[in-house]
Parts: structure tokens; C-alpha cells; sequence
């Protein structure tokens, strides 16, 4: 007998395209005249908040690739958002500075996802958002302790 496995209430899953369509959505809300990436988004915020200077530091923070990160940092540099030059004490290290234009769509894009998040609290019911934002934390500092390392009984080899 095969068991079905049910994607659709698969939490990684479900994760995954609810933020994927909430992007999407906040995308055509926003009106930014070219979309971009969740990755160039980090990046841009990143930057613009002046949290982190290396495409290193915004991958860790983000939890995204470094090549994501290293394809969005590109993709901005393609549109003149960003500009590179290497660290005068650690020559390994490239820092990521917005250009003017940069900062003005990053200036943008921030008001606009201040109102789109007021939006959604306004639309969505405060229980459910609280619940959301409860359950997030909880599995985000579960990862963070290592909680959810996954242990080996759970790991099955296949039979021979």
C-alpha cells in the first residue's frame, strides 16, 4: 500500500508558498516599476538600514544562500542601486554601499511596506496575526537553540 504524502499541509512547504504569494503580493502593491527578488529585497533593506556591509553578513541575517545573495547583490549593481568597493582593513572582503538612486528606491520600497503592513494588520484579524507572529518566534528561536535538530530515529535507511 503506498501512503500519500500531503504537500499541502506540509509545514516547510506551506511556509514557503504563503511567503512566495505575499511577496508577490506586496510587489504589485508596492508599484515598484521593475519587481524584485526577496533576495534583492534583503539586500536593499539591509543596506539601506545600514545593518550589514558584506554580502556575507546579509546571507547569515536573512538565512538566504550566498548565492542568492550574490545574485541579488549583481542584479542591483545591474540597475546602478549599489556599488562595491573592498574593506581598507580586510581586503577579502567587498562592502556594499546604495548609490543615490539605491537609497531613493530603498526610501520607496520602505514606505510602502510600512503601508502595506498596516494594511494587513487592518485586513487580517489581530488573532490570527498574533498567532502567526507567536508561532514564528517560537519555531524561530527553536532554530536558533537547535531544537530542531533532526534526530537520528527519525532517519530511516532504506531496506535492503
Amino acid at each position: 500500500m503506498h501512503d500519500r504524502f500531503d504537500i499541502d499541509n506540509f509545514l516547510p512547504y506551506r511556509l514557503s508558498r504563503v511567503a512566495e504569494r505575499l511577496s508577490a503580493h506586496f510587489m504589485r502593491f508596492s508599484g515598484v516599476g521593475e519587481e524584485i527578488s526577496w533576495a534583492e529585497w534583503q539586500v536593499l533593506w539591509s543596506l539601506g538600514e545600514q545593518i550589514h556591509r558584506t554580502a556575507k553578513a546579509i546571507s547569515g541575517h536573512s538565512g538566504l544562500t550566498k548565492t542568492k545573495i550574490s545574485r541579488a547583490v549583481k542584479a542591483l549593481e545591474d540597475r546602478r542601486w549599489l556599488e562595491r568597493c573592498r574593506d581598507h582593513d580586510d581586503r577579502r572582503f567587498e562592502l556594499l554601499a546604495l548609490t543615490a538612486p539605491g537609497r531613493e528606491s530603498y526610501a520607496l520600497l520602505k514606505r510602502r511596506a510600512t503601508d502595506y503592513q498596516r494594511w494587513l494588520e487592518g485586513v487580517i484579524d489581530m488573532p490570527y496575526l498574533t498567532a502567526i507572529d507567536d508561532g514564528l518566534s517560537g519555531v524561530e528561536v527553536m532554530i536558533a537553540s537547535g531544537q530542531l535538530m533532526v534526530p537520528p530515529l527519525l532517519i530511516e535507511e532504506p531496506a535492503a
